[in-house]
């Protein structure tokens, strides 16, 4: 960002918002995922065990429903949860990831970007969420939002027609980005009397 800013060049960026991230994993996709990426067979058996006949019920005033099964989302503090979590996120989208830092991925936080070209950009997100259904997740694009740094225009991103939210700064992993390719930690902005909010 820094050599773009020196260069007076645009970079488009859209952080994605995963709905529900943790709890929309199908389990089918963590045992593709496993084996994916190369775990043996016994971890991945083992980890079928932890998900096995898995049930909850809802409770209420009037009364406790019937047990269904649990075939999506991982477990609730887990310690393993976020590495499956991971694992299924870099099968589901390999093939969609561009080199870093073009596409960052930390565990449910997605940071796409491209350079001067806003619809590559729009042709990569759009593609980013038709996987991630096809996958049994579903991207908040409510939530998702969009980031010109450099000179601004009148530029959008759109999926399934939807115009994402454009914003002058939205935090990612800790640091305050900015319209103007500025870079801060998140909690020097706060020092300094900026609210950190979206």
């Amino acid at each position: 960002m820094e050599k773009h800013r020196e260069k007076n060049k645009m970079v488009h960026m859209v952080l994605l918002d995963l709905e529900k991230a943790f709890n929309r994993v199908p389990h089918k996709l963590i045992w593709r995922s496993l084996r994916t990426h190369g775990v043996p067979e016994a971890y991945v058996k083992w980890t079928q065990l932890l998900y096995r006949n898995v049930t909850s019920e809802v409770r209420c005033s009037a009364g406790t429903s019937p047990a269904f099964p649990i075939t999506v989302g991982v477990h609730q503090g887990s310690a393993l949860s976020p590495l499956l979590f991971t694992l299924c996120m870099d099968t589901a989208t390999a093939d969609l990831q561009s080199p870093h830092p073009w596409s960052l991925l930390y565990a449910d936080d997605m940071c796409l970007s491209e350079t001067e070209n806003c619809l590559a950009l729009q042709t990569q997100t759009q593609a980013w969420k038709d996987r991630l259904s096809e996958n049994g997740m579903r991207l908040n694009i409510k939530k998702t939002e969009y980031l010109e740094c450099g000179p601004q225009t009148n530029s959008t991103i759109t999926i399934d027609g939807e115009p994402l939210t454009k914003v002058a700064q939205f935090k990612y992993l800790g640091s305050l980005v900015t319209t103007d390719c500025d870079q801060t930690p998140d909690s020097v902005s706060k020092q300094h009397g900026g609210s950190g909010i979206r």
